[in-house]
């Protein structure tokens, strides 16, 4: 019986998760390149369950039963790096990836990667993510000169990156790719951490576009009725022994 309460509170936790993976991807419906996460769940490993001091008609009746599970659990968090549509903003340093791939950014923190294109120029005429971080070009943080605001002047960005204020070369935009996005960890501002050594970026570049999150807001709603259901059927079963266990203390403890 006891069992069995555990396994439910297990499976409680396990919905739990899967609800706030799934908030969250609801909430990042239109944060440029965001990319969806799912749930990977695992049951804890089998164990094998055996007759101990057992008899039947005065006879030994030991031996294996059968293999059982004691719940499930949260295996990992997986994000899937398919390709979102891109969107036409005609804004000169709005850029989208098409294949794989990702922008190079500075923060504080070190070197981050990321799907967002969404880039604007600051007051000294430097190329900035939303946050404020530099997007970094083969020679370093990418600037347009400390005039660009003042004095202007057509920016084109080609599809490998090259970087052109007019006709001067400016820089070409870092970037990145991974042989597997699986070292790729999620953190703020829509940024990802590396653990594994980059490799060639093979994608290409579109100026005044933006990918779009790749988050179905109808699946993901679809997604949390099942997750909600889920837990009320867990919550339902901890009810139940819940109820047996009270039985059994009040009711057969008193004979």
């Amino acid at each position: 019986m006891i069992r069995g309460l555990y396994t439910a509170a297990t499976g409680l936790n396990v919905q739990t998760k899967k609800m706030d993976v799934i908030s969250n991807d609801l909430a990042n419906v239109n944060t440029t390149g965001y990319k969806k996460d799912t749930t990977v769940i695992a049951s804890f490993p089998q164990i094998l369950a055996s007759r101990l001091d057992d008899t039947q008609n005065q006879v030994p009746h030991n031996g294996p039963i059968g293999r059982m599970s004691l719940g499930a659990r949260v295996d990992e968090v997986y994000t899937q790096f398919s390709q979102g549509s891109v969107i036409k903003t005609d804004e000169v340093v709005d850029v989208a990836i098409q294949g794989s791939g990702f922008f190079v950014i500075q923060t504080p923190g070190g070197t981050s990667y990321t799907r967002d294109g969404n880039f604007s120029i600051n007051q000294l005429g430097n190329i900035v993510t939303k946050e404020g971080y530099s997007v970094m070009g083969q020679d370093g943080p990418i600037s347009l000169g400390e005039d660009f605001l003042t004095t202007g002047g057509e920016v084109i960005i080609k599809e490998d990156g090259t970087i052109y204020k007019g006709t001067e070369y400016i820089d070409q935009l870092d970037l990145a790719d991974f042989e597997d996005t699986r070292t790729l960890t999620k953190i703020d501002d829509n940024l990802f951490a590396a653990t594994a050594p980059r490799t060639e970026f093979r994608g290409s570049i579109i100026q005044g576009y933006l990918e779009a999150s790749t988050v179905n807001p109808v699946t993901a709603m679809v997604d949390m009725i099942t997750v909600s259901r889920a837990y009320e059927a867990n919550q339902k079963v901890v009810q139940t022994h819940d109820s047996l266990l009270g039985r059994a203390v009040n009711d057969i403890g008193k004979m």
